[in-house]
């Protein structure tokens, strides 16, 4: 740009100090479009100790798509705090694809029952998809006098508060899904908690506790070798393993419960880098030996869109604050 001078002569004006912000502004929005995703590598925190279920779906799924598209991953366990420490670091960071969460029900459990969560569950996260989900299986020890989720109701019904049912910990899947069975069904049952699914899995086997609901994988075994007894399947489906044990719906109790695993990443993460890792997800979930293994495990692919996952973390956690609620629920 020039200007004319009182002698005449043409100068050249100086540049208006905004105008190298906005050449600074737009230079940077260019590089970001042209940037490939992702071009370094991405860190995945699993709010548990490795080994779970969180853990292996982050490794042996997540860090597959990301291979997939050109980069490699860190799975960092981030155990404690009933899954809030890790999901607390993921809430606060960069919302640019580079970090991302894995999450189960305990994800959407938070808010019922804890008072105050250093994050917002619906708001302080962009969910991707659902990696799986399976049917959790009402298993009691070989003792206990009932072959069907009725004879089990009646022994429970006529023995008040003899009955026990381990958890992996207050508040968890296990110990709310029992604490709803309670309440539609009457029975009187106490509570034993316990630090993990291991150590609720020997208690069953032993005979300290009567009773538990957990995942099928860890079960099979111990009920196809008799130390267990399983009598429904607490999802919305039988599960493939055992296809002739019914659902509790099918036994009359109105509950279903499915245990899942999703990724999800900080809120503001760009639409697009969702998409980009949806879809590579997806990819991964529908191979043959990704399916293969996935089911060989007792869980069920999923790789529902972003979209389908909002609404399944919506009603979710609507539904565990309403079970709270009736139940009175808490965490000891």
């Amino acid at each position: 740009m020039h200007t004319i001078s009182k002698s005449g002569r043409r100068m050249l004006a100086q540049p208006s100090p905004w105008i190298g912000t906005l050449l600074m502004i737009f230079g940077a929005a260019a590089h970001a479009q042209t940037e490939r995703y992702p071009s370094r590598q991405v860190r995945v925190i699993v709010p548990y100790t490795a080994g779970g279920a969180n853990d292996i779906f982050a490794r042996g799924v997540v860090t597959r798509a990301i291979a997939d598209l050109g980069s490699t991953t860190i799975v960092d366990n981030r155990p404690g705090g009933n899954t809030t420490i890790g999901t607390q670091l993921a809430a606060r960071a960069a919302p640019d694809g580079y970090t991302l969460l894995s999450v189960d029900n305990a994800y959407t459990i938070g808010p019922s029952v804890q008072i105050s969560l250093p994050y917002d569950t619906l708001k302080d996260f962009a969910r991707i998809t659902t990696i799986a989900t399976t049917s959790p299986l009402l298993v009691v020890h070989p003792s206990i006098p009932a072959t069907s989720v009725k004879e089990l109701l009646a022994l429970a019904k006529a023995q008040p508060g003899r009955l026990t049912y381990g958890s992996t910990g207050s508040g968890t899947t296990g110990h709310l899904a029992f604490a709803q069975i309670r309440q539609v069904t009457g029975i009187d049952a106490v509570h034993v908690p316990y630090k993990g699914g291991a150590p609720q899995i020997t208690a069953l086997i032993s005979g300290e506790v009567s009773m538990l609901l957990s995942v099928p994988a860890p079960l099979l075994a111990h009920i196809k070798s008799g130390r267990m007894r399983a009598l429904a399947a607490s999802g919305a489906k039988r599960l493939n393993a055992l296809p002739q044990l019914p659902t509790l719906q099918e036994a009359g109790v109105p509950v279903v419960m499915d245990s899942f695993w999703g990724i999800v990443a900080p809120a503001g993460t760009n639409a697009a880098i969702v998409k980009t890792l949806h879809e590579a997800i997806e990819r991964v979930l529908k191979q043959p030996d990704s399916r293969t293994r996935i089911e060989e495990m007792q869980f069920q692919p999923v790789g529902n869109t972003p979209a389908q996952f909002d609404d399944f973390v919506e009603r979710e956690v609507s539904r565990w604050l309403g079970v709270v609620k009736a139940t009175g629920a808490k965490v000891d």
